[in-house]
């Protein structure tokens, strides 16, 4: 038997996903531009773009290590709050910006992980192929639009204040998360018990 996703339900995951998609989509393919008009050397540059990799793979590794002990919604939480906060330090400038590629790579890191898991805590196995598909459209979307957006946004409104904006859509997607959690909190609690009841 198929299951259908409550409608607001998948509407606030959609838009998650879709945010989480789109935010880090920008600074990943503009970063050098973003740290040079920081008033970073290219050589600086470089190295702090380049550290975000090893980043990511870390924070996966932690996750993966963890994740099986707690409920996947805290691995969305943690994300976006991560690359929020990522991203602010990031646009507060120097000399915050080594701690943000830290925040911000770590946040992405996990974030790639989560987007895989979390569907299924609200929706189960079942259908779970569905979903993941309705979701995948607007997400790919984002993520392929998101640094043409950029690349107009730095060249109308300038670096600083693209960041900022990019900085609004991130705090836009933790709202995000906290609504998916309040509004899906019976569910959890729900499958937890039901987890935990001797069969």
């Amino acid at each position: 038997m198929r299951t259908q996703p409550p409608p607001m339900q998948f509407l606030l995951l959609a838009l998650t996903i879709t945010l989480g998609s789109a935010v880090p989509a920008v600074p990943s393919v503009h970063l050098l531009t973003m740290l040079q008009d920081l008033g970073l050397t290219t050589a600086v540059a470089v190295a702090l773009a380049a550290a975000v990799g090893p980043v990511q793979v870390g924070a996966r590794a932690v996750e993966m290590a963890i994740g099986r002990h707690h409920h996947p919604i805290w691995t969305m939480i943690a994300a976006t709050v991560l690359v929020a906060a990522g991203i602010g330090l990031l646009w507060s400038g120097m000399p915050l910006v080594p701690v943000a590629q830290l925040l911000y790579g770590a946040g992405i890191g996990i974030a790639s992980i989560a987007r895989g898991t979390l569907p299924l805590a609200p929706f189960g196995a079942a259908g779970y192929a569905t979903v993941m598909g309705r979701l995948a459209l607007p997400s790919l979307l984002a993520q392929a639009g998101a640094p043409a957006v950029g690349v107009v946004l730095m060249q109308v409104i300038g670096v600083q204040a693209t960041l900022t904006v990019v900085l609004a859509v991130a705090v836009a997607d933790v709202a995000m998360v906290a609504a998916l959690f309040s509004r899906s909190r019976p569910a959890f609690e729900e499958r937890r018990r039901a987890s935990h009841t001797p069969s």
